[in-house]
């Protein structure tokens, strides 16, 4: 009776070591390092994101052979040119594999950089900054296909 009741406390202990250990080696789940400064952060981000709304900026993103496409129009529906973009690709659950985009202009309005190179699903944000100093910050959640 004895060897039973240790092999089955046993067993248990040993799969909840085996899942401490896998939770302890992956993402955390934090999105803020300090909640309480990010909090104070909000209402910044609560104005910029009205300002945003204001210019009526509409863009697109593609991932396709490879590249990442970005494209910006105004409320006009006119190419917005001249942008200087930084861009991430990040992993949705771990930080690990984050990578900086470089964006060039290719056409008026469109924004060309090299997509990431392991496929999956990639988070990337952009944010543009026009030569008057008006921003646009925009995030897509993109599937990049593998290159076979």
């Amino acid at each position: 009776m004895f060897v039973a009741l240790a092999l089955f406390f046993g067993t248990i202990l040993a799969a909840n070591l085996t899942m401490t250990w896998f939770a302890l080696g992956s993402w955390s789940g934090l999105v803020a390092k300090n909640g309480y400064v990010a909090s104070i952060e909000y209402k910044d981000k609560q104005e910029n994101f009205a300002r945003q709304q204001a210019l009526g900026w509409k863009s697109r993103l593609a991932v396709e052979n490879g590249q990442v496409f970005f494209v910006v129009k105004d409320a006009s529906a006119k190419a917005v040119t001249g942008l200087s973009i930084i861009a991430s690709a990040k992993r949705p659950i771990t930080e690990r594999a984050d990578i900086s985009l470089k964006f060039s202009e290719k056409r008026p309005g469109e924004y060309l950089a090299a997509a990431p190179a392991e496929p999956g699903q990639w988070q990337i944000e952009i944010n543009a900054t026009s030569a008057s100093n008006q921003t646009y910050f925009k995030e897509y959640r993109v599937l990049v296909k593998s290159q076979n």
